[in-house]
């Protein structure tokens, strides 16, 4: 079960002013979360539809209590990514044909998807969710140091909040649906095809959108920076597979010390900018909460 108790945060981010590229003005490094990002809301629902599935078959008062925390933050996580979607609607991005598109993707996989294997995608999905959160805020990924102050903490906020609830799909699928090893496994295989298949192509439409396809090198150098030797992504990988070991449970990377300085912060203040800006070692810009 969960190493800590889960708490839900209503928060709120003023993404009005934020600048085209705001990741460092990369539009490779921008364009890439901003894909992500779009698919946010209609995933989480996904999330919590699966989770919900089983939710009564959880006999462990503690994990029932995880439950109802872990359906509030993906759901608060939804209604904040809703907004900053409505900011790449007015860049010109289709952001109605995209949630169309998943939507219908959605459907179409619940439809024909047992229950158990959507549980077993949802815990893969949140293995991939919290592996990037935990990676956020290491030294080494540096993947928002020059992003614009709101964006960060936005992701921030998310990606603790998903470090947070690593376990809670992972420990219904075990527990109350009995899931083994294999469909595991394959879930996760399945669940990086999905990204790869869903979010590539709104990804590169996006760098399109931009004239970036245009600018070769500045795409290549972005790519690099995330699939690159020492990218961000490759990074990631000895965690993110890590999944793939008979035994493993979401918790055995613990609470990552900055994480836990996140949580320390907003503790305090109740402020996602504030607590941004403390583990960043910056001076917050605003309070958001």
């Amino acid at each position: 079960m969960s190493a800590i108790s889960i708490q839900p945060r209503k928060v709120d981010f003023d993404v009005s002013s934020v600048p085209r590229h705001w990741n460092g003005g990369d539009p490779v490094l921008t364009r890439f979360f901003d894909a992500l990002s779009v698919h946010f809301p209609e995933g989480e629902r996904f999330f919590i539809q699966s989770v919900r599935h089983f939710q009564d078959q959880v006999t462990d008062q503690r994990l029932r209590e995880d439950i109802r925390h872990f359906i509030r933050q993906e759901g608060q996580h939804g209604i904040v990514h809703d907004r900053f979607n409505d900011v790449m609607e007015a860049q010109g991005i289709d952001v109605d044909q995209i949630t169309r598109n998943l939507r219908r993707f959605i459907r179409t996989t619940q439809k024909y998807m047992p229950e158990k294997y959507q549980l077993a995608m949802t815990a893969a999905f949140e293995h991939f969710t919290a592996t990037l959160g935990e990676a956020m805020l290491k030294d080494e990924t540096d993947m928002f140091r020059d992003a614009d102050p709101v964006m960060r903490a936005m992701f921030l906020w998310h990606g603790v909040e998903e470090v947070e609830h690593k376990a809670v799909a992972y420990d219904v699928y075990r527990t109350a649906a009995g899931g083994g090893y294999l469909t595991r496994a394959s879930a996760l295989v399945v669940a990086m095809l999905m990204v790869h298949l869903v979010v590539g192509p709104v990804f590169v439409n996006m760098l399109r959108l931009d004239g970036a396809m245009r600018r070769p090198t500045v795409v290549l150098r972005g790519l690099n920076r995330l699939y690159g030797h020492r990218g961000i992504l490759t990074r990631m990988l000895p965690e993110f597979i890590a999944w793939f070991r008979p035994g493993f449970h979401p918790w055995e990377t613990g609470m990552p010390e900055k994480v836990a300085a996140w949580l320390k912060e907003y503790g305090e203040h109740g402020d996602p900018m504030r607590a941004s800006a403390a583990v960043y070692e910056t001076e917050p810009v605003s309070e958001a909460a």
